[in-house]
């Protein structure tokens, strides 16, 4: 009995550890996730990059229609030229009222994902753009759940540590 219950406080300890390192490895960057994501999906249309760097950017408002948030880039590739580049993102506004999140956050009032993107004026087809968002996607959930499994081990290692088991 006593077993028993010296490995469910021990399990519930775990949990309780495991989810406050996963909440802590939340703490990302202060940049607005649609920036974030012009961003990746800016790089994943460089798959040859060697490196890339961000220059620039500006979001413009043509409400209430739709947001843009444009960036503009250098791509350096495996020779080191550097070559100049610009993408758009495009985001349907969403908001039913400004409310002071809106008016404070102006891009809080736009949906999450693009509905157009363009790269050096290029328009990309719609497929393409859904294909490039759901890989993004999968790559940004993946790396959420390995960071949540790391935390779960991490926290595991410290629990076996502190009671001096294995």
């Amino acid at each position: 009995m006593i077993k028993y219950f010296w490995q469910s406080q021990r399990a519930l300890t775990v949990s309780l550890i495991a989810a406050a390192g996963a909440l802590a490895g939340c703490s990302g960057s202060t940049e607005d996730v649609r920036v974030s994501l012009c961003k990746n999906l800016s790089t994943a249309l460089q798959p040859d990059a060697q490196s890339i760097e961000f220059t620039g950017g500006e979001n413009t408002f043509n409400r209430p229609s739709y947001a843009v948030t444009g960036l503009t880039f250098d791509v350096v590739d495996s020779d080191g030229k550097r070559t100049s580049m610009r993408s758009a993102c495009h985001y349907a506004y969403e908001a039913l009222d400004d409310t002071a999140l809106t008016l404070a956050d102006p891009l809080s009032a736009y949906a999450t994902l693009p509905f157009k993107m363009t790269l050096n004026g290029r328009e990309l087809s719609k497929v393409e753009l859904r294909d490039l968002v759901n890989a993004e996607q999968r790559r940004l959930g993946k790396k959420a759940v390995d960071t949540v499994k790391q935390g779960a081990r991490d926290a595991v290692d410290k629990v076996k540590s502190a009671v001096g088991g294995n």
